[in-house]
């Protein structure tokens, strides 16, 4: 094996033509970070858990100005709709 390494090394064609295989780096764009609580939120659903009391999931919403988390539980079958209607409440 380290023959075959030190070959590598001393072929120049082979150093120009190596592909590169790290990933490519971009730029970060970091969010901006809120004035007031509860004026941007991150919303998370966490589940399929065992059924209890009629809930399934858990829709989680934490708030980026404060970081309070909210853990509000709900069934697997909630639709969209429903989803908006209990962040709204």
């Amino acid at each position: 094996m380290s023959d075959i390494k030190r070959f590598v090394a001393g072929c120049e064609k082979c150093q120009a033509t190596k592909p590169d295989r790290q990933q490519k780096q971009v730029q970060l764009h970091p969010n901006e970070v809120p004035s007031h609580p509860w004026e941007t939120v991150s919303v998370d659903l966490v589940g399929l858990l065992p059924l209890s009391t009629g809930s399934n999931r858990i829709l989680v919403v934490v708030d980026r100005f404060s970081k309070i988390a909210r853990y509000i539980p709900i069934n697997i079958e909630i639709s969209s709709q429903g989803v908006a209607k209990t962040l709204w409440e």
